[in-house]
């Protein structure tokens, strides 16, 4: 028998199509998560804003025992965003500098899932277009403000959900509404979004179900400090109000609906408005059609708040939304200071225009173009040029 003879002949066997398209998708991942994680962390070099500092003190008044409802009036969210920052500081043992960088991380994670999520639902370009977003990683990076926890919350939520709404109410479904009221009691973004999955779901019993889950998990969240600081939970959860901007209810209202209407009502009657447009459509494009419709009618918007909808531009893409994109991107930059030179004018507002203009679109698309259409052949026969 010759040497090697009984021995597997080792070959390189050329790559097929399927390998060599898992190859190309490995790279491609890689490539975005480390160009989007890199950017976040590059963006936490150039300092912060007050929220740090806020996050610090709340960290501070959870380890040494006292109540943070009663202590400040800066924290005026669930006890879901405390705890997270409690577990960050034991972590850094309390040095403000690996707090800082463990913050980041922690958000960049969250982005992560909901990257995860848009890859798998809507495609790569969806969740590329999301992770490398300059406005999520601004408000990541520089900000360290936590939208994202409660928007990956309801995307959780509305896995489990589903779509099956003709169908009661069951223990998977269950689930779904508890996640959707943790999202709640981290953040309470979707306050108004059980009534959006409520509008869907068939039977009164049941839709009175998909509204109290949610909202019941929120309330209990509170149980623990509600004898004690009833009154400032109250006040600073509550009864919160940020400063009266109202971009879309100032442009976009008429001064008879100004003068009867203020402008959270407005924002209310929009919410609930939408709910039902969009009642047809699947559960996880609702929660991000809501996200667009809670910004783009707010009667206040900071600047953090503008990369709430960052997975619905990266999902619906169209003119208007890659001009939101562009415009808020530019605003959130005057934020951080040595990033770019000042920002000029109220790009603040020609985001939410823009925003506003990427709602309609989106929710009238085809409506609109049968219009232009019809207004297209019409205008050719008044010119004579068809029968």
């Amino acid at each position: 028998m010759k040497a090697g003879a009984g021995r597997p002949a080792w070959k390189i066997r050329p790559m097929n199509a399927l390998q060599k398209s898992n190859w190309r998708v490995g790279v491609w991942l890689g490539l975005v998560l480390a160009a989007g994680l890199a950017a976040r962390f590059w963006l936490g070099t150039f300092g912060h804003t007050f929220d740090f500092e806020t996050w610090c003190l709340v960290a501070g008044i959870v380890e040494q025992g006292k109540d943070v409802y009663a202590s400040t009036t800066w924290y005026n969210f669930g006890p879901g965003w405390w705890n997270i920052l409690h577990v960050l500081d034991l972590l850094a043992r309390h040095d403000p500098a690996v707090f800082r960088w463990l913050l980041i991380g922690c958000l960049s994670a969250v982005d992560v899932g909901i990257f995860c999520v848009l890859w798998r639902k809507f495609g790569r370009l969806a969740a590329t277009l999301f992770f490398l977003n300059p406005v999520s990683i601004m408000v990541d990076g520089y900000h360290n403000q936590f939208d994202n926890i409660a928007v990956l919350l309801g995307l959780w939520a509305v896995l489990l959900l589903g779509d099956q709404f003709d169908r009661p109410v069951g223990r998977r479904k269950l689930l779904g509404l508890a996640v959707l009221g943790l999202s709640l009691m981290t953040k309470h973004l979707l306050f108004a979004f059980p009534f959006w999955l409520a509008v869907k779901q068939k039977g009164l019993w049941q839709k009175c179900l998909v509204l109290a889950v949610p909202v019941v998990t929120f309330l209990l969240g509170f149980a623990p400090y509600w004898a004690a600081d009833r009154a400032e939970i109250i006040h600073n959860v509550f009864l919160y109000k940020s400063f009266n901007i109202g971009h879309f209810y100032t442009f976009f209202m008429p001064t008879a609906v100004q003068s009867v209407l203020n402008a959270e009502t407005v924002w209310f009657f929009a919410l609930g408005v939408f709910a039902f447009i969009n009642r047809r459509r699947p559960a996880l494009e609702s929660l991000l059609l809501y996200t667009c419709v809670l910004v783009a009618t707010a009667p206040a918007t900071s600047d953090h708040y503008l990369a709430t909808p960052s997975a619905f531009t990266s999902v619906f893409v169209n003119f208007f939304t890659v001009a939101y994109t562009v415009i808020a991107a530019y605003q959130v930059s005057g934020d951080v200071p040595g990033l770019l030179p000042p920002r000029i004018g109220t790009a603040d507002a020609l985001a939410i225009y823009a925003l506003c203009l990427a709602l309609v679109w989106v929710t009238w698309r085809d409506n609109l173009l049968d219009l232009l259409s019809r207004c297209h052949r019409e205008i050719k026969v008044q010119l004579g040029q068809e029968e």
